[in-house]
């Protein structure tokens, strides 16, 4: 992402701060395998929000999504305004500017670039730094982690960038992953044809967990962090496999879970700030996007949380799994803080402690 490079120095140490350094430092500049998103979807059930696999559930977990990007997941809830564009006061006092809406309370990424790009900035006028800081935010989030197939970002998310120096408060992570369930959801309900959010996250996922990539790579780097540095295009020597929805409908049909990456990130010491996404990933959890809140159900892929230990068929799902506006109170307040997996059964309990077993052998 060019203007990241070009930043001031000041905003480009807020970016960082707020945890976003890791990604887009290591934004890779790859070609991308859109047939393998496309022989995803097909096994794909949002009635549980994971694939379902010859043998069982898997899904992004929120400890693969911040290996995958380097950011974490967890934190406050981001206060979503959806009535931003009726107060233009408040918009131009936080923007410096009022964009032109391109649709119901969103403006183009475009215009936030086009804007800013031959704009001077006084690099010690603290409110041109904040304005700019927010606006590289919203272009950038605009961008990947909550990208829509419009190019185009909601001001919602406008209260959380109000002070600079707490965006790294929120859980934008945890709206990355909305983000990627509601359209890997509304893309195999056929309500759209293409995915949004960052989706070379679900080809990175599929390489990295299921062993799918067609490439061989010049350099391994297994214990680069975040892991989709690995797959940019100048680290891919050649092509093995055709890159066809056919050949990966074929590899994901006659997946042997034997072969499986049940331990992706086993070697690694994780750095601090990725310890709350692992926590996360034994849990119940409510994520909460601009275009709704979606269950993550740690519950029901097991195997993953808990690196190939193998359990009972997985519980029910949520009865509000369709209807989660309608939660509320202290039961939201535990869903999108997590609700740990072991509260489910007992059986769990047991597992977990193999889990410590597994983890610290790694250690």
């Amino acid at each position: 992402m060019e203007w990241w490079k070009r930043l001031p120095r000041k905003v480009a140490a807020k970016v960082v701060i707020a945890g976003f350094g890791d990604f887009l430092t290591h934004l890779p500049v790859a070609d991308r395998d859109r047939k393998l998103p496309v022989a995803l979807v097909e096994r794909w059930w949002d009635s549980t929000n994971s694939f379902h696999l010859p043998f069982g559930e898997m899904t992004l977990t929120p400890l693969d999504f911040t290996c995958i990007t380097g950011v974490a997941v967890g934190g406050l809830p981001i206060p979503w305004d959806y009535n931003v564009r009726e107060n233009a006061n408040y918009i131009k006092e936080q923007l410096g500017w009022v964009p032109a809406f391109a649709s119901a309370g969103a403006i183009r990424v475009t215009d936030i670039f086009s804007f800013y790009k031959d704009k001077a900035i006084d690099e010690n006028d603290d409110v041109q730094l904040a304005h700019l800081t927010r606006a590289f935010f919203l272009y950038m989030l605009g961008r990947t982690l909550l990208s829509n197939t419009a190019e185009t970002i909601h001001l919602c998310c406008l209260p959380a960038l109000e002070d600079v120096d707490r965006i790294v408060d929120f859980n934008w992570g945890g709206a990355g992953m909305a983000t990627l369930y509601r359209f890997m959801s509304a893309v195999s309900r056929r309500r759209t044809k293409s995915l949004g959010g960052y989706s070379f996250i679900w080809e990175v996922w599929a390489y990295e967990i299921l062993q799918l990539s067609p490439y061989k790579l010049k350099q391994d780097e297994r214990d680069v962090l975040p892991k989709m540095w690995r797959w940019r295009s100048c680290n891919r020597a050649s092509r093995q496999s055709p890159s066809t929805v056919e050949h990966f409908r074929r590899a994901i049909d006659t997946i042997n879970q034997e072969n499986l990456n049940w331990l992706p990130f086993p070697a690694m010491t994780l750095p601090s700030r990725y310890l709350k996404s692992k926590e996360l990933t034994a849990t119940r959890l409510l994520l909460d996007g601009p275009m709704g809140r979606f269950y993550y159900l740690g519950e029901r892929v097991i195997r993953q949380v808990y690196a190939g230990v193998c359990a009972k068929q997985p519980p029910h799902r949520p009865s509000d799994m369709y209807n989660t506006d309608t939660i509320s109170g202290n039961t939201l307040h535990d869903v999108l803080d997590g609700l740990p997996i072991a509260n489910e059964t007992n059986d769990f309990l047991h597992v977990a402690t193999q889990w410590e077993g597994v983890c610290n052998s790694y250690m």
